[in-house]
């Protein structure tokens, strides 16, 4: 999945652009889940998410 499709459904209300700055910041500002991410490979600028970078991002944010 893409990271900005996911982004997309975290915040529906924006546009593909605002939604991406704003998840990425989200990604950083939860406690322990860039850490956790990191651990799986993502980098900063990660374009797909495996399965398992999603479903850990689902654990610490809630289904979109």
């Amino acid at each position: 999945m893409y990271v900005s499709d996911l982004a997309h459904q975290y915040y529906p209300d924006w546009d593909q652009r605002g939604a991406l700055r704003l998840f990425r910041k989200e990604l950083h500002a939860t406690s322990g889940l860039w850490e956790a991410l990191q651990k799986e490979g993502f980098k900063e600028y990660t374009k797909v998410l495996t399965r398992s970078q999603v479903r850990t991002i689902v654990k610490f944010l809630g289904e979109p």
